[in-house]
């Protein structure tokens, strides 16, 4: 997508800037800190390809002790380095719940037992350090915990704090939540302001002077920003209270720490009166990675249950499990065309769910073919030749196992358009096991049942007398028919022609109903990617208890950037996540002319005056904080019209002062920028300036004096290569928006950015080709995936059902089978989706998956009926209806009842994909099963084609 492809490649700018130095903020093309600020992003130059390839969600793990430092300058608990010691990378969340009351503080013992969390999920090795004064030595970061937050602030350690201790905390918290719900109570960055307000003469003015209590080792911001609940400051209950341990969340000591807090999760371990009913440890791929391999063992079941009903239905426990090794032979040499033929560089975990789509597809088969084959006693009696059984078994059960074949492995191969890589792999490879089935059917099976026909017949298979076994086996006399054939064409099928049109108007109205519940398919409306079932501890942080506290909440505003000189667009391998591709500079960029100039100043006068979504980044910060200074460069930036600014002030205003040390803050430090240093040149000119070498001069001398003068300089947005040439222009505005508002939200504000820059480019037009590629980046990945679902979606969807009509119109050669039919698997469709939407699905990457993958899986039974109708000898509707019925019944009812089974096994999964992947298989083989027999047979009696519309007689070989 256009947003994908413009996050990459502003990536791959980063990468550019920081790592190799070929692009860079200063004038004389010198390569910047190794550090990797660039705007407000960040690069790791050091993450090599492997690392790229981790399923993990952050850069690297602390490897060694001196990582594990932090120089918090006796902070207990390392609050000090708030800005980012605890961020996600190095911080183990856990939420708490009380079990017999609605307060945390009403049990103190609840309190204690939390702080010794530490210790019970992590080794000592493992945890963060932080400097000690008093000893001169590093210690242990203690956990984030209401305990210690009590223990620090009346000096005691954790375990020695009383029920007074905790009371009397509280009503000091209560008393500060007013400051803090009027946005007063801030982090205090100096540590000894407290000290210094009785020296201070401004001390009955600063609210940390007025209210000690509340600043005191900033213990109450922590707590109400990071330990309790954002209710606390209304309700004036601890309802909930996180411990936010230090240690290195993606490495080994997450993963260690995840299996303990399972493990009291589990055993509803408690702390106290208290209880853990959510985490988040970190690495939550790797752990989810972990977990889909074991959850495969469930397959292990599946298998064992298809192997008995395999050898039941054939009677043969020899073809049973050679059968069955043929199904699993498609695996492994589906994934050999995969890696080897199509040289597929990414092997995505949804690949995995081919285990159990083999499973269901491949007994399908080899139902039909095994009954295709018994059936052929009937029709040529005992002792014809096996060669002219064969010829007639192929002809029968390859038609129909073709049309299967083809409509499945092209509905999965339609995933191939999708936008999502992982959906890409994941439907070719599906499709490959599909087709990889149909000609080890054609080749390995019939074999096998040669060898059995003629070496080991004669040793019957030993549970040939159980009662399934001879429901579905051959009669002693082999002309006759079975008894399941006997019961589908004496007893189901004239049930069914019987009531053939109450049986339409049901499910025909169920299916319309089912249809409108379908189309209350919602884009998914949490930015979660959910990994495990609802009721996992990791998942109820994510989706429950996370933004239930400040600290952690998805709820930042996004900032847009706009990027000139480098193209766009997303030139990696496609079907390779991992690869960013390329980046491109555009050699004809050139942004002296001066209609240029001005389009680039009227594009930053917009964003501030016209559209509805600016915020001005200095009306919220923190003039106490010295980093908030520099407000309006730091949150946006225009570089153009600073340039104006600098440029058009008069020689005689300018002056030589040191800014840094100046009393300015936001705008007023613009002005005072505007006027240093004392020059004669790069000022009282007209703007846009109209001479090419005059602006490159200015551009380089106003970059050079931010450089040389601006504490924290991360550049203007002029960019330049290593011969010092302007290669680069951005701007960038802080929004009011936020990356998982409403869909509707983001998509206006995704075409105001698409205005803006077709207005820029217009106004620009002109000044080279480089115009084309101007692109903007921002936070959009949630709106972007919800956008590519629901196109990708209904596309594959859509794919789907035209090869299906493409591929039943000409294997049938007969519209009114073939619209029939397409009809019925509509209603399928309708009805599987349906019940995933009252089931409370919404459209994520899972569910975009099962949409575009529901027409291929309910397609089968729906052409192994359609296809036996048309080769009923008597052409009249009745008898052609109970043909169909004899011939294709059993299979598809063995079929359905196997891949019923896969399913069932997958919703015992822990992974919510194979659960989900489980259930929607289970309601596909249900309704499929159902509307094929009581509405597909039903149609097929009342309007389906019938004596001059069937054609295939003429190509029927002798003797069916």
């Amino acid at each position: 997508t256009d947003i994908y492809g413009a996050n990459i490649q502003w990536k791959n700018f980063e990468k550019q800037a920081i790592c190799s130095g070929s692009v860079t903020y200063y004038a004389d093309g010198s390569k910047m800190d190794s550090r990797g600020d660039v705007l407000y992003g960040y690069y790791n130059c050091n993450e090599s390809d492997d690392d790229d390839r981790r399923l993990d969600e952050g850069a690297g793990a602390v490897t060694n002790d001196v990582h594990r430092r932090l120089n918090t300058n006796d902070d207990r608990m390392c609050t000090y380095t708030q800005s980012w010691a605890f961020e996600s990378n190095l911080a183990i969340q856990i939420v708490f719940e009380p079990q017999s009351s609605d307060d945390m503080f009403d049990d103190v013992n609840s309190l204690i037992q939390m702080c010794k969390i530490d210790g019970m999920i992590l080794d000592e090795d493992d945890m963060i350090l932080t400097w000690e004064t008093s000893s001169s030595d590093w210690k242990m970061c203690e956990s984030r915990s209401l305990g210690n937050s009590v223990g620090v602030y009346y000096n005691k350690n954790c375990s020695e704090i009383t029920q007074t201790d905790a009371d009397s905390f509280k009503t000091d918290l209560i008393a500060c939540t007013e400051l803090w719900d009027a946005g007063q109570l801030t982090f205090l960055q100096d540590s000894n302001a407290l000290a210094d307000c009785a020296s201070n003469p401004n001390n009955d003015t600063l609210v940390h002077c007025l209210n000690p209590k509340c600043f005191k080792a900033n213990i109450m911001y922590d707590v109400l920003n990071a330990v309790l609940p954002k209710e606390f400051s209304t309700s004036e209950k601890a309802t909930y209270a996180k411990v936010i341990v230090m240690a290195d969340a993606y490495g080994y000591p997450a993963k260690q720490a995840h299996y303990e807090l399972l493990d009291m999760h589990s055993n509803s371990q408690t702390f106290g009166d208290a209880i853990i009913v959510g985490y988040r440890s970190g690495g939550k791929m790797k752990i989810f990675t972990d977990q889909l391999l074991a959850d495969n063992a469930f397959s292990g079941g599946a298998f064992v249950i298809v192997f008995f009903i395999l050898w039941f239905h054939t009677t043969s426990g020899f073809i049973a499990t050679f059968g069955f090794l043929q199904i699993l032979l498609n695996l492994g040499v589906a994934y050999g065309f995969y890696m080897a033929v199509f040289f597929l560089p990414f092997f995505p975990f949804l690949n995995l769910v081919g285990i159990f789509v083999v499973v269901g597809i491949g007994a399908d088969d080899i139902f039909v073919f095994m009954d295709a084959w018994k059936q052929s006693i009937v029709t040529l009696g005992e002792g014809a030749p096996l060669e002219k059984r064969l010829g007639i078994v192929l002809y029968k059960a390859c038609g129909s196992m073709f049309i299967t074949s083809l409509t499945t492995a092209s509905a999965f191969a339609a995933n191939a358009f999708s936008l999502i890589t992982s959906l890409k792999c994941f439907g070719v490879y599906c499709a490959i096991v599909v087709i990889v089935d149909f000609f080890l059917m054609l080749s390995y099976i019939p074999a096998l049942v040669i060898i059995y026909e003629r070496s080991l017949k004669k040793h019957p298979a030993c549970c040939q007398s159980c009662t399934c076994c001879t429901f579905c086996a051959i009669p002693k006399d082999p002309t006759k028919l079975r008894p399941a054939e006997k019961w589908f064409r004496d007893k189901f099928s004239p049930m069914i022609l019987k009531r053939k049109f109450p049986l339409i108007a049901f499910f025909g109205g169920f299916a319309a109903f089912m249809g409108y519940q379908a189309a209350q398919l919602k884009r998914p409306t949490t930015s979660e990617f959910q990994l495990f079932k609802s009721d996992h501890p990791m998942e109820m942080y994510d989706l429950q208890l996370k933004d239930k506290f400040w600290y952690g909440t998805n709820t930042r505003s996004m900032m847009i950037n706009f990027v000139m000189g480098v193209e766009g667009k997303d030139n990696g391998n496609h079907w390779d996540p991992f690869d960013d591709g390329t980046i491109n500079f555009m050699p004809d960029f050139d942004i002296s002319p001066p209609e240029t100039q001005q389009a680039l100043v009227d594009m930053c006068t917009y964003m501030k005056t016209s559209s509805d979504f600016y915020v001005d980044p200095c009306t919220t910060a923190d003039r106490t904080d010295p980093n908030s200074k520099y407000c309006r460069m730091a949150h946006e930036l225009c570089p153009m019209e600073l340039l104006k600014t600098w440029v058009t002030t008069p020689c005689a205003d300018t002056q030589t002062v040191d800014i840094n040390s100046a009393d300015c803050f936001g705008d007023s430090c613009i002005e005072l920028l505007r006027g240093i240093p004392s020059r004669s040149t790069c000022c009282d000119l007209d703007f846009p300036i109209s001479d090419a070498t005059t602006f490159k001069g200015c551009v380089d001398d106003l970059t050079s004096l931010a450089a040389a003068n601006i504490n924290g300089y991360r550049g203007l947005g002029f960019w330049f290569d290593e011969n010092g040439e302007l290669s680069a222009y951005t701007t960038y505005f802080q929004t009011n928006k936020e990356y998982n508002n409403p869909f509707n939200v983001l998509e206006l504000f995704y075409h105001d950015l698409i205005e803006i820059k077709n207005a820029f480019r217009k106004e620009a037009s002109g000044s080279g080709g480089w115009l084309d590629e101007v692109f903007f980046t921002s936070d959009l990945n949630f709106f972007d995936l919800q956008r590519s679902l629901s196109v990708g979606a209904y596309n594959s969807a859509g794919l789907s059902f035209a090869f299906a009509f493409v591929v039943l119109m000409v294997v049938t050669r007969n519209i009114t089978m073939t619209v029939l039919s397409l009809f019925t698997i509509v209603c399928i469709v309708c009805c599987v989706v349906g019940t995933l939407v009252l089931d409370g699905w919404e459209l994520n990457i899972i569910e975009s998956v099962i949409i575009s993958v529901a027409v291929g899986m309910s397609v089968d039974f729906v052409a192994h009926l359609s296809h036996a109708y048309l080769h009923s000898v008597i052409k009249e509707r009745a008898i052609a209806v109970m043909y169909m019925m004899r011939t294709m019944g059993v299979s598809v009812l063995t079929g359905a009842i196997t891949t019923f089974i896969a399913g069932f096994f997958m919703i015992f999964a822990k992974t919510l994909f194979f659960y989900q992947f489980g259930f929607f298989m289970m309601m596909t083989m249900l309704f499929s099963w159902i509307f094929a027999n009581l509405f597909l047979a039903p149609l097929m009696g009342a309007v389906g084609p019938v004596g001059g519309t069937l054609k295939l007689s003429n190509i029927r070989p002798s003797g069916i």
